[in-house]
């Protein structure tokens, strides 16, 4: 049979047995340790013929012992082998040599042969503690024996994988599979970062910058819980809880994206197109036709202006910019803005409202054509009366600005004020006719201011008659403006030249501008008089003409008057004698 060399070895046990029984070159003993006297070497002491496997032999081996030990680092396919094979020779060489005691050389067995007896195979396959491999011829070191053989880096005398010296009397190592005591936590037999067990034999933990496979899904290697990995090694997500850092503003662990957290992990704001419950009536990322820029619903009035819904202005109410529907004030907007100053808005001019917003006012310089207004200068001017027409003489209202002197209303010559707005005293002659009767100088002046009433004349009138009561140098206004009549003719520029013993006109016209009222009786030979007793410069003429003061009509009391169709002196003084019972025109002059 040929010999197994040291490279063919499958197992300790295997070389040992096969070196044993094949090779024939010494003998080797296998035994157990002897517990009842602490030999744990195992070396047979024998003397012989060392060719000779039964022949004892003494002294020690010259080959060296190896000492064998049971260990878990042996497979399991080296150690059936090896039995197998030991179990084979051993049975082959039992049938031919005889069983010897491997303490003192003596055959135990009784019988050649005997298969029960205890060999070298039986003891390498039954024994479980150290066990001692000498050969008389030498041979390799044994892992565990305490010294350092070839191959070997380390030997520390046990088998031990835990210690510092592995079971392969190889340093030990991260790596090797073999959990080194008190230095290694795991040892998984590689260098992967990534499954339970690290490259540094530590075992794998949130937190040791190695992302475990299948169990963290990051790992920053610290403890700050706010940054992209958590202290749990699950990476940041929005709605973790965890607001984390320079990344989100908010983190409040739910989906809700209306309360004030979004689901965005940014502060809820409006402006955000989200509506905040509670908090917001609407938000679509702006002003909008609905919506305000504060997140509020478009409403005129609510002190947010909204321009994209049209508001011009919103101060919350009328303000003195701003009208209650939220436009920009303007007069003509038919909106009233009392505030504004505005009184009335009638969208423009209308004839209860001016087109500056004021109630129609002639005088407010504010033309109001609606409302009749011709004019409107704030008063009267040159071109405007004060009641907003323009100046026009006859229109009945005098403007004196504009040179009126008068105005009654018309154009007619002659009731007191002519067509060219100058004032005038008028002057007419009765159109009725009296005699001395008249109810003195009052009556006389009565009949004078019915005639004038009844011609439609304004102003106070009074009788040109004297008497011892009175005349018309006493009575009388003396007038500084011309004396007209009833048909414009100027009889006197004013009261001097009408008492300086003619007229420019005589005074033929009645108030009706008719011809004096009279009787058929003339005095030397003369129609046409009149009752005056009264001298041209306007004093009594004869006091014995006055009719007893104008109170008797008798036959036999003499009067005297004028000739209302002279221009001369004899208008008023006509030296010629008549009774009181003649019916005469009376002369009658506005005062």
């Amino acid at each position: 049979m040929p010999c197994l060399t040291r490279s063919d070895r499958r197992s300790l046990a295997l070389t040992a047995a096969a070196l044993l029984l094949a090779c024939g070159r010494g003998e080797v003993a296998v035994t157990d340790s002897d517990s009842s006297t602490g030999d744990s070497t195992g070396v047979a002491t024998t003397t012989g013929d060392p060719t000779d496997p039964t022949t004892p032999t003494t002294g020690p081996t010259t080959h060296g012992s190896v000492t064998l030990e049971t260990s878990t680092s042996l497979t399991t396919e080296a150690t059936t082998e090896a039995t197998t094979e030991a179990t084979t020779v051993a049975t082959t060489e039992a049938t031919t040599s005889e069983p010897t005691d491997t303490t003192t050389g003596e055959d135990t067995s009784g019988s050649t042969g005997d298969p029960s007896s205890t060999t070298v195979a039986e003891s390498a396959s039954s024994s479980t503690g150290d066990t001692d491999v000498s050969s008389s011829s030498g041979g390799a070191g044994i892992c565990g024996d305490g010294m350092i053989d070839p191959g070997e880096t380390c030997d520390d005398g046990n088998i031990d994988d835990t210690d510092d010296c592995t079971a392969a009397c190889q340093p030990a190592a991260c790596g090797d599979s073999a959990v080194q005591a008190g230095v290694e936590g795991c040892d998984d037999g590689n260098i992967d970062d990534t499954d339970a067990c690290t490259s540094t034999c530590v075992a794998a933990a949130c937190g040791d910058g190695f992302i475990q496979a299948g169990v963290e899904g990051c790992d920053d290697a610290n403890q700050v819980d706010d940054d992209a990995c958590s202290n749990t090694c699950i990476p940041a997500d929005c709605g973790d809880g965890i607001v984390q850092a320079g990344v989100e503003e908010c983190d409040d662990a739910n989906d809700l994206d209306t309360d004030a957290c979004t689901n965005m992990c940014k502060l809820a704001v409006c402006g955000d197109t989200v509506v905040q419950d509670g908090v917001e009536s609407c938000d679509e990322g702006g002003e909008t036709l609905a919506c305000d820029a504060d997140c509020t619903l478009t409403s005129c009035g609510d002190t947010v202006v909204n321009m994209t819904a049209g508001e011009a202005c919103d101060d919350g109410a009328e303000t003195l910019a701003c009208d209650s529907d939220c436009t920009n004030v303007l007069c003509g907007d038919s909106l009233v803005n009392m505030t504004a100053g505005e009184v009335c808005d009638g969208g423009g001019e209308t004839k209860d409202c001016d087109s500056d917003c004021t109630l129609v006012t002639c005088g407010d310089a504010v033309r109001n054509i609606a409302a009749g207004e011709a004019c409107d200068e704030g008063g009267e001017t040159l071109t405007c009366d004060s009641d907003c027409t323009l100046v026009a003489c006859g229109d009945g209202k005098l403007n004196m600005t504009a040179g009126e002197q008068c105005d009654d209303g018309n154009l007619q010559e002659g009731d007191g004020c002519s067509s060219t707005c100058k004032p005038h005293k008028v002057v007419f002659a009765t159109g009725t006719a009296f005699n001395g009767l008249l109810g003195g100088l009052d009556g006389a002046d009565a009949k004078c201011q019915q005639a004038a009433v009844a011609a439609g004349l304004k102003g106070i009138y009074r009788a040109w008659l004297s008497d011892t009561t009175g005349s018309p140098s006493t009575r009388f206004t003396q007038s500084a403006i011309p004396y007209v009549r009833r048909d414009g003719a100027v009889i006197a520029n004013d009261w001097a030249d009408l008492t300086d013993g003619a007229l420019a006109a005589a005074i033929n016209i009645s108030e009706t501008k008719g011809t004096p009222g009279s009787d058929a009786n003339a005095c030397q030979g003369l129609k046409g008089l009149a009752l005056t007793d009264t001298a041209t410069d306007g004093t009594l003429f004869n006091n014995m003409g006055t009719c007893a003061n104008w109170t008797s009509g008798a036959a036999n009391l003499p009067t005297g008057g004028g000739h209302f169709s002279s221009a001369n002196s004899n208008w008023s003084a006509y030296f010629c004698f008549y009774t009181c019972n003649w019916k005469k025109a009376i002369y009658c002059f506005q005062q």
